[in-house]
């Protein structure tokens, strides 16, 4: 099938490839398609259904090493989690300038893999924010 995206135009995709967000996604609970597309270090979590909405996600544990996430066992059986290789854990990011992103380590995407399912939960008794810092430090050729 074929989708629209907001940054890398028309791609064309297999059905095994969308992953389906049952609840939706807060402020977003009408999309329950996405797909997840990688573009050097960060992906995006790419509305199937508008082009418009995609949210810039990263691997959480490669920026805040000691990130730690419990997922709560009603969450686990909603998704249908029984194998700690299944999951990929997700943390949307908010650009504020080109080298400030921040990074919401309190409601990760959790995507069954194997199921092509995810939620954004909210972790409990945590103590993550909705925003922490990541700055990209200019390297020795940028």
């Amino acid at each position: 099938m074929k989708v629209k995206t907001r940054y890398f135009g028309e791609i064309e995709v297999g059905e095994n490839e969308i992953i389906l967000f049952p609840w939706g996604i807060p402020g977003f609970e009408h999309l329950k398609r996405f797909l997840l597309l990688e573009e050097k270090a960060f992906f995006w979590l790419q509305s199937v259904d508008e082009e418009a909405v995609v949210f810039a996600v990263c691997d959480p544990f490669i920026y805040f090493p000691g990130y730690e996430v419990e997922i709560p066992s009603v969450e686990c059986d909603v998704l249908g989690l029984s194998k700690e290789s299944d999951v990929v854990i997700l943390a949307i990011m908010n650009f504020k300038s080109p080298r400030e992103i921040g990074v919401n380590l309190l409601a990760p995407i959790v995507i069954n893999c194997k199921l092509k399912m995810g939620k954004q939960i909210i972790l409990e008794d945590t103590k993550y924010e909705l925003c922490h810092l990541l700055t990209l430090e200019k390297t020795a050729t940028g």
